[in-house]
């Protein structure tokens, strides 16, 4: 993981226009410390956003009760998360890497599977930097609407603008994307199992979709305009123009021109 991040994370700065945190810190963990962490990570984020919003007791029932049906979920389907970032510690995001899930879906020896990894994550921890963590909290939020973020796709933008940066890096480092679709000849059952009950939600297309728009975006309009989103919470798109790119690509045409 070090020598491929070290040639990695220098492109990832380079293709984004964004610095990353300094230090980037990747962490191994086992699927059983990841899950107890992020179930941690949500309660406090519950406890931090009543006491915010001044949410009444009787109301915090409902997101509890979804809060431990996600941790349910999450010790169902580790396998499929081979790496994810999170601030397990605030203020302190982390590259956080499960090899027993890589194992799993037969890409622990995959180098190109790691480049990809390692420039995807990046990618978010780059995200977090440039708008010093509040694309994360209103991506997380679990009041989006008192927020005032309710409207707002997040993750149409954050995992397109990471999907196009990971392809750009493994574009120079492998001289092709490194691919996105196929299951690995040496997956467990068990990873076959879950990806199949997968097939139809969709993820692959709206993938597909979000990547294309930032792509069509920097084209278009420049990757210093692009950028402008960590720090203008207006320019993210609105659930409405995930199935609209093209509205969402006309909202910077006003920074070309200034």
């Amino acid at each position: 993981m070090k020598t491929i991040a070290d040639e990695t994370l220098p492109l990832v700065e380079s293709v984004t226009g964004l610095p990353l945190p300094d230090p980037v810190v990747i962490r191994l963990m086992r699927p059983r410390a990841w899950c107890s962490a992020h179930a941690r990570m949500r309660r406090q984020l519950l406890m931090a956003e009543s006491a915010e919003f001044s949410i009444p007791w009787r109301d915090l029932a409902g997101i509890s009760a979804a809060l431990k049906a996600g941790n349910k979920e999450r010790r169902r389907t580790w396998p499929l998360i081979g790496a994810l970032c999170a601030a397990l510690t605030p203020d302190e995001p982390e590259m956080i890497v499960l090899p027993q899930s890589l194992r799993e879906g037969g890409v622990l020896d995959s180098e190109s599977f790691l480049f990809k990894t390692v420039a995807h994550e990046a990618t978010h921890l780059a995200q977090y930097a440039a708008s010093e963590g509040k694309m994360w909290a209103a991506q997380d939020t679990l009041f989006p609407h008192l927020r005032g973020t309710a409207d707002r796709d997040y993750q149409f933008l954050v995992e397109g603008h990471a999907h196009w940066a990971d392809h750009q890096v493994t574009t120079k480092i492998l001289g092709a994307p490194a691919p996105t679709d196929g299951l690995s000849p040496h997956a467990s059952s068990r990873f076959r199992a879950l990806q199949d009950s997968l097939r139809g939600s969709g993820t692959r297309e709206f993938l597909d979709r979000a990547t294309s728009s930032v792509g069509d975006i920097i084209a278009e309009h420049g990757l210093d305009n692009f950028n402008q989103v960590w720090a203008s919470p207006d320019l993210v798109p609105t659930t409405d123009e995930k199935d609209d790119p093209a509205a969402w690509l006309a909202r910077f045409v006003f920074l070309r021109s200034a």
